[in-house]
């Protein structure tokens, strides 16, 4: 019986990862403080698993999108160039950086970007339409490095430093397809990460938590994946405007919650 513990999470898991790949953005923004503040886990620990829960979820997304053909594979590729890589250095310096500080980081990052969506939004709200904007045919590799790098070490930022770019660039003929070749590029520099952050001691770490990680995960694993079938779906449909504003609010709400746990109020 004590595999129901986390039931609750399955319901949980279908909806973060809706709304995540609905925005086309990393669902470890919403991950983190399930595990961080509703489960207990330990920073470093709950940085982890936030990233190992978006591979089923992105990993089914995927899929789905495969099928949509809403892939670009030439933006796919030329951004993983240089995400990967960047990924990778930022996942070997986590070690090195004490709890406190990753959480601050992250807050600072997803509090700045979902204010900032409120505030373009509300700025331009007759202008969001792909239509409506200069199209280019940049691949913007410092953006790119960055977004790489803030993934391997807070665990998000990729998503959504490289989305506004892909989403103009001339190769893409739609909002969904620009969403689907994200997400996929999220896949894979998480997956870097997820395998870089192993390193010994924090590997003797996640054994003496092993129980607790797979009664989570056995709920978790599942609904992530019905959630990635899902999102892509409602990616298609949805507007620009809409995905602002819900992912806007979103963000702004987890940050409070994150920035009163690095403070050790929870």
């Amino acid at each position: 019986m004590a595999y129901f513990t986390y039931w609750y999470l399955f319901p949980v898991a279908i909806t973060i990862a809706v709304i995540a790949i609905s925005a086309g953005i990393s669902g470890t923004n919403f991950w983190i403080p399930v595990y961080l503040i509703w489960l207990g886990l330990d920073a470093k620990t709950g940085f982890w698993l936030a990233l190992l829960t978006m591979i089923f979820g992105f990993g089914s997304g995927i899929i789905k999108n495969i099928r949509q053909k809403t892939i670009n594979w030439y933006i796919v590729k030329e951004y993983l160039k240089i995400t990967i890589p960047a990924g990778i250095i930022g996942s070997l310096l986590v070690p090195y950086a004490p709890s406190k500080l990753l959480l601050f980081a992250f807050s600072s990052f997803i509090l700045a970007y979902g204010l900032f969506m409120l505030y373009k939004y509300y700025k331009s709200p007759t202008c969001t339409e792909k239509t409506d904007e200069v199209s280019h045919e940049k691949i913007y590799w410092m953006r790119a490095a960055i977004a790489g790098f803030l993934k391997g070490l807070i665990a998000t930022g990729l998503g959504k430093l490289i989305l506004p770019g892909i989403l103009r660039h001339k190769k893409i003929s739609s909002a969904a397809e620009a969403v689907g070749s994200t997400i996929f590029i999220i896949f894979i520099v998480n997956l870097a990460a997820v395998v870089f952050r192993l390193n010994p001691d924090f590997c003797s770490v996640l054994i003496l938590q092993k129980t607790k990680i797979v009664q989570i995960m056995m709920w978790v694993a599942p609904g992530v994946v019905i959630g990635g079938q899902i999102g892509p779906a409602i990616a298609s449909r949805l507007s620009k405007e809409a995905m602002q504003v819900y992912v806007g609010c979103l963000l702004v709400f987890v940050s409070m919650l994150i920035y009163l746990r690095a403070f050790a109020l929870f």
